[in-house]
């Protein structure tokens, strides 16, 4: 959007707020309508005279501003878009930052002054875009069959008329295993659905394991079934099974009892063809053949009055079949977007994408899950059954987290518990049943705070939300006030950056304030002179948390890894080892950082220390953000462990793949495998790398911060 489209908008938007119409704000500036529609319009620039004129005619607080914001001049940090309610943060924000350049161009500054002005200014810029940055998203993250889908579609009206007077989710909805991937509801021109799709290699490999599965079932063997391996569907999930007999027009009908009592078989077309076509490879070739691939390459498809439909109606229908591979235009989808012309949650002061992730139906600890924890505009919403809230999953979850180092979930997490009808009035207080919904709530909200309190996130915001009962509002305002919650959080670390970096600059020419700066910078020194040393070994490894995953998961789980030399979505070896990883950087660092602050915060009680405030933050800044890059580091060398060794080890996975079939135990002889890569073919050299990264990644942390704190 030009400048004038962007002036003609913003006018636009305050006449409407002043409750002006478009013919009453032209007659009071004697101009005709058709003039201000084309100033509203952005075709008409508007000379700074008649800005004025207009703006006075509009006559509100914000209207007589819109002049001053127009005179900013941004050098530093992007102007942003006007309206914007951060706009006089970020203008504070600009201007502090141009002193701050201006001062450390200054040849006479000092170099311990120019460090941290320097520091300054990369802090203002990073932090200053954060702000800007308007997109937000909502994960909402549970096991299959919570209620993710419904939630949301409750939340934001996604709903069609259904049977029995109750409503029906435009997402697809069931007892659990409905949808195929991940998908994100968010605004756009009109309705329509966009579609990532999965590319050719993986629907192959798909259809190859399907094939190889429907070539060679697994046999029930004497020791059969503790592990639950006979009879299993190893290889796919049943939502991708379910989309590839769809695309391949390979039905499966149940056996039907005709009213004269003679029964017509079930009859599977999968299994026919397999009979035909008895060698796996000729039947991928046949299964893909029938799959016309060359055909489905539609991305994206748009409601319109051709349809015959309304809106939600043609959503609800295009969806159902996209997600279940009955459309012959699309493939295998890998991530399905909903679009609707409508704000989400209500609110045009922010981009809000809402994400319906891939229900729980083994492990929690799935890398498409995680990785929304380190988003820093991303709110996880952990859904829970009402019953078990907090489900196991989602403890496991937070666990995790807190393991692996993340430090927003005060602000960043939540928890969303799903009610049935009934069930909040079944609670029960001292043995006596509760007298409404809102006491149930209430007593289970305290059996939360005691499960979460071990973890030390028993303030962890709870709502307790019945779709089929409570008013939509309430989980709006919920989602809306945790995106505030991340919102205040960005504005007050920018806003900290400011106060610091004004408070420097003010004290720049005190001989007081430097003499303080000096003393505080030799306190926080000594400490980094006794806590730089990283021990040689840990008692964790790196394979840890691979190994206890194995353990937990259903033997096709771990099977459909394993043909897959460990990259498998729901068990991902990579995703595994990265948190392995990232766990011993996190339990090493993270007490030496939290240490750290501590006596940054008694320096900070200390009024001797009153003139080094900005230094003393600056420095815990710093150390955080120290912090922060060792755990991601940490988490690439886990990754590229799996990625640059495992993956090459032909014999490894070859071993492993032998083990599927013979009979109880797989899961155990899997992670002996897992367990001789590690300590014995490896000799512990994963362990050796990780440590050796937290070692020269904390080394750099303390540099960096002895950098700003050296006197010279």
């Amino acid at each position: 959007m030009n400048r004038d489209a962007a002036i003609g908008k913003r006018i636009a938007a305050l006449r409407d707020e002043a409750g002006l119409k478009q013919n009453e704000l032209a007659k009071k500036l004697t101009w005709s309508a058709a003039v201000l529609s084309r100033v509203e319009n952005g075709d008409r620039p508007l000379a700074p005279e008649e800005l004025q004129t207009v703006l006075d005619g509009i006559g509100t607080d914000d209207a007589l501003k819109l002049r001053e914001i127009l005179e900013r001049r941004w050098q530093m940090i992007p102007e942003p878009t006007l309206g914007d309610p951060d706009a006089d943060l970020l203008w504070e924000a600009e201007q502090t930052a141009q002193q701050v350049h201006a001062l450390a161009e200054r040849p006479d500054v000092k170099q311990f002054y120019e460090r941290r002005l320097v520091r300054y200014q990369e802090e203002l810029l990073a932090k200053a875009a954060s702000v800007a940055d308007k997109r937000y998203r909502a994960a909402f993250i549970g096991t299959i069959a919570v209620g993710k889908s419904t939630a949301i579609c409750r939340a934001e009206g996604l709903e069609i008329p259904g049977s029995k007077g109750m409503p029906k989710a435009v997402l697809e909805t069931g007892a659990g295993g409905i949808t195929i991937c991940e998908v994100h509801v968010r605004r756009g021109p009109g309705y329509g659905l966009i579609v990532e799709p999965c590319t050719e290699d993986e629907v192959r490999r798909h259809v190859a394991d399907f094939a190889n599965f429907l070539v060679n079932p697994p046999q029930a063997s004497r020791s059969e079934n503790d592990d639950g391996e006979a009879g299993a569907s190893p290889g796919i999930s049943r939502e991708v099974e379910r989309a590839l007999r769809n695309m391949a027009g390979l039905r499966r009908r149940r056996s039907e009892k005709r009213s004269d009592g003679t029964v017509i078989p079930a009859v599977d077309e999968a299994r026919e063809l397999a009979a035909r076509f008895t060698d796996a490879k000729s039947l991928s070739v046949e299964i893909l053949s029938r799959m016309e691939l060359h055909k489905r390459d539609r991305r994206d498809i748009w409601h319109d009055d051709t349809t015959g439909k309304p809106p939600l109606d043609w959503l609800q229908d295009i969806f159902e079949r996209v997600n279940n591979g009955r459309s012959e235009e699309f493939t295998l989808p890998r991530r399905i977007e909903l679009v609707v012309p409508i704000a989400i949650l209500g609110d045009e002061s922010v981009s809000v994408t809402l994400i319906d992730t891939q229900g729980i139906d083994d492990i929690a600890e799935r890398g498409d899950l995680e990785v929304h924890f380190d988003e820093t505009h991303t709110v996880v919403v952990l859904c829970t059954v009402f019953n078990e809230a907090p489900a196991t999953a989602v403890r496991q979850l937070l666990t995790r987290a807190r393991e692996g180092g993340v430090r927003t979930l005060d602000s960043h997490a939540a928890i969303l518990a799903l009610p049935r009808p009934g069930e909040a009035l079944a609670v029960k207080d001292n043995g006596f049943p509760v007298q409404s919904a809102e006491e149930g709530y209430e007593v289970k909200g305290e059996e939360v705070q005691l499960k979460l309190q071990p973890m030390g996130l028993d303030r962890l915001p709870v709502l307790f939300f019945n779709a089929a009962e409570d008013a939509p509002e309430q989980l709006r305002n919920f989602i809306r006030g945790r995106i505030t919650a991340v919102q205040e959080w960005q504005r007050n670390g920018l806003r900290e950056i400011i106060a610091g970096a004004k408070s420097m600059l003010e004290n720049y020419e005190k001989d007081q304030a430097r003499e303080a700066m000096a003393a505080a910078a030799r306190r926080l020194t000594i400490w980094l002179d006794h806590n730089e040393a990283i021990p040689a070994q840990t008692k964790r490894h790196v394979h840890d948390s691979l190994v206890a995953a194995v353990g937990a998961a259903h033997p096709r789980t771990v099977y459909a890894a394993i043909v897959r030399d460990g990259d498998w979505w729901n068990l991902n070896y990579a995703h595994q080892l990265s948190h392995g990883a990232r766990r011993i950087a996190a339990g090493i660092a993270e007490p030496k950082l939290q240490k750290f602050k501590e006596i940054a915060e008694n320096l900070l009680q200390d009024d001797q220390f009153s003139d080094a405030h900005d230094l003393i933050h600056q420095t815990v800044r710093t150390m955080e953000a120290g912090f922060d890059a060792l755990v991601r580091k940490a988490q690439l060398v886990g990754q590229s462990i799996h990625s640059d060794e495992m993956t090459a080890d032909a014999n490894f996975w070859k071993a492993c793949y032998g083990e599927w079939g013979r009979g109880s135990g797989y899961r155990d002889r899997i992670n002996h495998h897992n367990q001789n890569w590690f300590e014995d073919k490896n000799e512990g050299g994963a362990d050796a790398r990780v440590m050796q990264l937290v070692t020269d990644s904390w080394h750099e942390a303390v540099a960096t911060v002895r950098h700003l704190l050296a006197q010279d």
